[in-house]
């Protein structure tokens, strides 16, 4: 039977430590140099034990601080308005979002649909990294019609944040249609962004974005690592109305030329209502 790695021996030893205490969510690790002389082996085995204990989401690396046990499962909330920094902040962590990439390219008919736009017409769309903590807790694509907002990729490499970079086109507010969340197996790409396993769970969460006058102004979709987020559906937001209430969509032609008009008010809130189920189930699964 082959000996199990050292690595593997050291990260079971501070994982051992964080489930019973020893460590506390936000306590910092010893450094590499007392690890090494605790266990008696190189820094390179030590550090291979904490990436791997960093994937995993039990500890987050901080560039020039140290490791830092995590602060446990991050609770983000969806509803109406619903904001990557916002959401992260108020939960006592240092969000951060990381500009990917910002293009221009032609809209396939999924995009087009959820944009009410044609099919090949141009689109922006961008690619973020959302971080709590240094920690990565989910990678996302966002998508906004390019003429409307034909500058945006450039606007976006400045301002680093959606809310801003539409603010610049006049966009003060906008709101939350209908949130359709799953759990899926993560593409190779999305699981090395997430910094996780390839087999280990994310929560795919597909969103539409409405501006105050109930035009479809982002369709986007968002992979959440599993092992670090659970999403919570703000239903009562969605269903008090006022002041958190999304505005009506306004109907749209299909743009296949059935006539089919674009989801209302009724259809929005039903596809919360079932999200709420949905991401309660998953929440519970992945904890």
């Amino acid at each position: 039977m082959p000996r199990t790695p050292i690595w593997r021996e050291i990260y079971d030893a501070l994982r051992a430590e964080v489930v019973d205490g020893s460590f506390k969510a936000g306590d910092k690790l010893p450094t590499e140099k007392e690890l090494s002389e605790r266990f008696e082996v190189n820094r390179h085995t030590v550090r291979r034990a904490l990436a791997e204990l960093s994937l995993a989401g039990i500890i987050a690396v901080r560039r020039g601080s140290g490791a830092y046990v995590s602060e446990g499962v991050l609770d983000y909330k969806i509803g109406p308005r619903t904001r990557f920094s916002q959401n992260v902040a108020e939960l006592g962590r240092t969000p951060s979002q990381r500009l990917m990439s910002a293009d221009m390219v032609s809209a396939d008919p999924r995009i087009a649909e959820k944009l009410a736009i044609k099919a090949g017409k141009p689109v922006v769309m961008i690619e973020q990294l959302g971080e709590a903590d240094n920690t990565p807790v989910c990678a996302s694509e966002h998508y906004f019609n390019g003429e409307r907002f034909p500058d945006l990729a450039e606007v976006m490499t400045e301002t680093k944040s959606v809310t801003a970079a539409l603010r610049r086109y006049g966009v003060i507010d906008y709101v939350r249609a209908w949130t359709r969340i799953a759990a899926v197996a993560p593409s190779r790409t999305i699981a090395r962004k997430l910094r996780q396993p390839d087999n280990a769970p994310v929560l795919r969460a597909e969103a539409l974005n409405l501006d105050m006058a109930g035009q479809p102004i982002e369709y986007g979709v968002t992979y959440f690592a599993g092992q670090r987020a659970a999403l919570m559906v703000d239903s009562d937001s969605y269903s008090k109305g006022g002041e958190a209430e999304a505005p009506r969509q306004v109907a749209a032609t299909s743009v296949n030329g059935s006539g089919a008009s674009r989801p209302t008010n009724s259809d929005h809130a039903a596809v919360a209502e079932a999200a709420t189920g949905v991401a309660a189930r998953k929440s519970a699964a992945v904890r």
